[in-house]
């Protein structure tokens, strides 16, 4: 997997100005696009046209805060009450899952080394 320099990600902005989806941009990069759009969300930089990235909320946690987008919170809250749970459960249930399961990997779209 290539890295994505941080020219690469200067260029973005004025790619998806441009039109280019986020799945050629990925393609461009040599990523894919998940793994664009996890690290473009983790460098603030918005895969939206005209758009920025929006503003982190908060969700609890015993020892830190976690910090959401308005946009995983919205989601995280629409997933819990399909399922007739809080948010904060079901984040607790797929961290849970995630630490049981050592699914980091596959949730963030990363290689793993071979």
């Amino acid at each position: 997997m290539k890295i994505l320099t941080d020219e690469k990600f200067a260029s973005i902005p004025a790619m998806i100005e441009q039109g280019i989806s986020k799945a050629e941009i990925a393609a461009m990069c040599g990523v894919t696009k998940s793994t664009l759009q996890v690290q473009c969300s983790r460098r603030g930089v918005s895969l939206r046209k005209g758009g920025h990235l929006l503003p982190r909320r908060q969700l609890s946690l015993p020892d830190a805060p976690l910090t959401l987008s308005n946009t995983a919170l919205m989601a995280l809250r629409t997933a819990a009450r399909a399922m007739g749970v809080d948010e904060a459960r079901l984040a607790s249930d797929l961290l849970e899952t995630i630490a049981k399961d050592d699914l980091y990997n596959a949730v963030l779209d990363v290689e793993e080394a071979a």
